[in-house]
């Protein structure tokens, strides 16, 4: 097993509190046999409700929207962060929208300096929201098939930084994993 791979595994134990032998590891080749593994580690059920990603854009949206007076309908995974904070008023603005969204780890601004650099755009804090949604399901129990395998799939996106990839890719031959 090489590193990406132990990567991997480290965070998938870290975010779902479960712990995956070595043995059984090295029998993971694809993301499909990591998440199917998670989903019996967590007792996920096949209910079907909207997906994290789109709970999270609800959530965030509805933050944004209120923090910076910007109708929702507005809102969208591509809108660009500076666009709804203007700088004039961006730092107090920016603090009321980690306090309304529970984002504290967001960075904080500093008045008249700190500039937005990440995240550029709403989707990029939709992600960050996904994964603190990860952690009060955690703490629920409640996982759902659906958000076991969005969860893994983050995380194997996050760490091998690819954006598109099939859960039946082997993790060595086609993802690049060392």
């Amino acid at each position: 097993m090489g590193l990406d791979t132990v990567e991997i595994v480290m965070a998938v134990e870290q975010t779902f509190g479960i712990s995956i032998p070595n043995r059984d590891a090295e029998k993971m080749l694809t993301p499909a046999h990591l998440i199917s593994y998670v989903q019996q580690a967590v007792s996920s059920k096949p209910i079907q409700q909207p997906c994290l990603t789109q709970r999270a854009f609800h959530r965030v949206r509805a933050s944004l929207s209120e923090a910076t007076d910007f109708p929702r309908r507005e809102i969208r995974l591509e809108t660009r962060i500076d666009h709804l904070f203007p700088e004039d008023d961006r730092p107090w603005r920016w603090d009321a929208f980690r306090e309304t969204s529970g984002l504290l780890s967001l960075p904080r601004l500093i008045f008249g300096r700190g500039t937005l650099l990440l995240p550029k755009h709403v989707k990029d804090i939709v992600s960050l929201e996904v994964s603190a949604m990860s952690k009060d399901l955690r703490a629920t129990g409640n996982w759902t098939d659906q958000e076991v395998r969005s969860v893994v799939r983050l995380i194997i996106s996050e760490q091998l930084d690819i954006k598109h990839f099939d859960d039946n890719d082997e993790f060595v031959r086609d993802l690049g994993a060392d």
